[in-house]
């Protein structure tokens, strides 16, 4: 087997940071069925006028809880069970490299920004160290592939998909995935897109624009480093294998990327069961009734954070193809499907609500890490509340819009109308006459470590 030059990275939970998870997920209710249990016994004992110790009715609540924790886990849906499979029989990996080379340094998280003591929001973030981390993360040594919407055309014999990319193209599809067919001990789950094949809307019908500046993103991923451009890899051409053994950069919404809904939907259970304090700073998901997770590029969901200072709160903003029609987002963190198979990869998911976000932000995104591998003390984060109102932190997420654009020679009412630039409103529609021959040429990004949030050019 070829020699894994990224095998000294980290990004896995160590045996304590698991059995933690496990005990902060279920101790709790595994305490109340305890006591209640034994009540119920004591209830029956003292019926039959049998009396027992004090000392008893306690070692049988604490052998009950004992039985509860794993038991919890067992029953219920998701991945909890394999956690508890694996806490006392697998650690940290070992830091050593398979080629004999020293290790890879781990991330070190980037300070919290605090008006209190941390250490509560500390014990109970979700131990992601890329999402902790800053994109700094991302720059080599990596293994990256980038991976691309594709055509409905780009398929001839759509029934020989490992899943059905353009189901019910017009409206909605329902999906089920299961990735323990692939090896990959996840449990099922179940994710729906609200895809755009029928909206009308020019915006959402160009991926092609989404990767406009794909090959740039695919230099500036490698900069300053002998390994070679990754390839763009179609989403049909893309297996849960390969992406769980790359370092993946998925391009595009779930409307136009069928691996943003499954990649991220894993990555969200990690952080809402048990719930972090540090969450997850963007998202193209939204619950319906009964739970079930739908993802759509009309509508993204923003944490941010009310007031002027301290104390901050959280609550979650939205932004929509409508009135943001040039807003795009870069998320980077741990690769949940290389996690369940003890890999240590990152994933960068870059959407826009529109194509032409899209497109912002996969410029964004490669003019950032230009910037990284130029300066070697630079790191790019985005400044997010946590549970606790005066504590916020740095994440690996960015927010960025279109601020300028290209036009190419259209023609209008009998004449040509000449290559020219465009400057486009920060917020509120923006003009759609000849928005289908747009490209972005200049963008910002939301810059919040100030108690007032402000945009700044890229």
């Amino acid at each position: 087997m070829e020699p894994d030059a990224l095998a000294g990275r980290g990004y896995l939970m160590g045996r304590a940071e698991r059995i933690r998870r496990h005990l902060r997920k279920y101790l709790q209710r595994a305490v109340v069925g305890a006591i209640s249990g034994v009540a119920v016994l004591a209830g029956f004992l003292s019926a039959a006028e049998v009396t027992w110790p004090l000392h008893v009715y306690l070692l049988l609540t604490l052998g009950a809880v004992g039985l509860c924790l794993p038991g919890l886990a067992l029953l219920e849906p998701g991945p909890r069970h394999v956690l508890v499979g694996r806490v006392l029989r697998r650690g940290r990996p070992s830091a050593a490299r398979l080629d004999g080379s020293p290790p890879l340094p781990p991330l070190p998280p980037l300070p919290l920004v605090a008006a209190a003591p941390v250490a509560p929001v500390l014990a109970t973030a979700c131990d992601d160290p890329v999402y902790l981390a800053g994109l700094r993360s991302l720059l080599p040594p990596s293994r990256p592939m980038i991976v691309v919407p594709s055509g409905l055309s780009d398929v001839s014999r759509p029934e020989e998909l490992l899943w059905p990319l353009f189901e019910h193209r017009l409206s909605r599809s329902h999906l089920r995935v299961d990735l323990r067919d692939f090896g990959i001990p996840l449990a099922p789950y179940v994710v729906e897109r609200e895809l755009s094949g029928g909206n009308g809307s020019a915006q959402q019908l160009l991926p092609v624009r989404d990767l406009t500046f794909t090959t740039r993103l695919a230099t500036a991923l490698v900069a300053g480093s002998d390994q070679p451009v990754p390839d763009l890899t179609p989403e049909h051409c893309a297996d849960p294998v390969q992406l769980a053994r790359h370092d993946v950069v998925v391009v595009g919404g779930p409307d136009t990327n069928f691996w943003h809904a499954v990649l991220f939907e894993p990555l969200h259970r990690e952080f809402a069961f048990p719930a972090s304090s540090v969450p997850l700073a963007f998202g193209m998901r939204r619950e319906r009734d009964g739970g079930v997770p739908v993802y759509g590029n009309t509508i993204a969901s923003v944490l941010s954070a009310d007031g002027d200072g301290e104390p901050r709160h959280a609550s979650t903003a939205a932004f929509g193809h409508v009135l943001q029609p040039t807003y795009g987002m870069i998320l980077a963190c741990r690769n949940p499907l290389a996690a369940a198979l003890g890999l240590s990869r990152w994933c960068v998911f870059v959407a826009g609500t529109t194509s032409l976000g899209t497109a912002g932000a996969v410029l964004a995104l490669s003019r950032l890490l230009g910037r990284l591998s130029a300066d070697p003390d630079a790191n790019v984060a985005t400044v997010v509340p946590t549970a606790h109102p005066r504590v916020r932190a740095q994440v690996s997420a960015v927010l960025c819009r279109v601020t300028e654009v290209e036009q190419s020679q259209v023609r209008s009412n009998g004449r040509v109308i000449p290559r020219q630039r465009r400057r486009l409103p920060g917020e509120g529609p923006v003009p759609s006459e000849f928005d289908d021959f747009w490209l972005p040429t200049g963008c910002e990004i939301l810059d919040r470590s100030a108690a007032e949030p402000r945009w700044r050019p890229v």
